[in-house]
């Protein structure tokens, strides 16, 4: 709990993400307790339950309104630098249809292959940013004003541009900081956090914040920046939706079947301006990287 709260220190950052197995520890503690008949246990687990279900039920309550219809479907995927098949990644966005398909960690293989991507996704950022692996964009809806940014920091993977959507103009900030894995790393995508939330609060189009965050919505650093910008996660009401570790079909990393997905966490952020309304969200199946993809559909509305 205190970890989620409090900026404190590097061990503090990394032990944040695990609201959800904090949550199914404790009410599994909690069942033992009862069968041992424990009432100081009982009492304890009950005490804690209460502390992390606060963290861990808004995410699924108020139930988001999902009878509206989408007019507007996003996907964002880090594909993995070790990835060089784009098979499934590819079977995958044709079969979901998205408006507007982010992905990261591409490496120039990949790119050839996600050319095949524009008979139905006809503009893109046509270039892989200048740091490899790179971020490619691709959009059924014209690009514009695309730029590559780095936010304060020397990891060149970001992109800023507008889409002109049927209704309206979007502000597509697309971010990939590194991962807090090292002090440095931190310090560098907290640096990436404060400068994305200064440009956003200067802009005024409807705005898409997506892409690996490296974070949960639990760090305070997250907090921090969602409430800057004003931002909604749009997870929210709908569930959290891990999307790594996914190593079933990522072949450096060993098959721990279910264990791996019990320790699944929420990295893969996309935060939407409070007048595009979420209709549903879900994750996708692997597709040969460490992540799942997620595929977010909005109702968005003319000015």
């Amino acid at each position: 709990m205190l970890s989620s709260r409090m900026s404190g220190p590097l061990l503090f950052e990394l032990l944040c993400h695990f609201q959800m197995q904090y949550f199914g520890m404790v009410l599994f503690l909690g069942v033992i307790a009862v069968w041992l008949k424990r009432s100081r246990l009982i009492l304890f687990t009950l005490f804690c339950s209460a502390l992390l279900s606060a963290q861990v039920i808004p995410w699924y309550f108020p139930p988001a309104q999902s009878d509206t219809n989408s007019n507007y479907r996003v996907m964002s995927t880090n594909l993995n630098v070790a990835n060089s098949n784009a098979t499934e990644v590819i079977k995958l966005t044709k079969k979901e249809r998205p408006d507007l398909a982010l992905f990261m960690e591409v490496n120039d293989s990949m790119a050839k292959q996600l050319e095949v991507l524009k008979t139905f996704l006809p503009y893109s950022s046509n270039q892989l940013t200048p740091y490899q692996p790179g971020t490619v964009l691709y959009s059924k809806d014209p690009i514009t004003d695309l730029k590559v940014r780095k936010f304060d920091t020397n990891n060149a993977v970001n992109l800023t541009a507008h889409v002109q959507t049927i209704n309206r103009q979007l502000l597509i900030v697309a971010i990939h900081p590194l991962p807090p894995i090292t002090r440095e790393f931190l310090h560098s995508r907290n640096k990436v956090f404060g400068a994305v939330s200064d440009y956003i609060q200067q802009q005024t189009d409807p705005v898409l914040l997506i892409g690996d965050f490296n974070t949960t919505m639990w760090s305070p650093f997250y907090r921090t920046l969602a409430h800057e910008t004003g931002l909604k996660n749009t997870r929210k009401g709908l569930g959290t939706f891990p999307t790594w570790p996914a190593n079933m079909s990522y072949r450096p990393t060993p098959k721990l079947n279910i264990l791996t997905k019990l320790f699944q966490i929420p990295i893969d952020q996309c935060l939407a301006s409070p007048s595009l309304n979420v209709v549903r969200m879900h994750t996708g199946p692997e597709i040969g990287s460490d992540h799942l993809p997620i595929i977010v559909d909005f109702s968005i509305q003319k000015e």
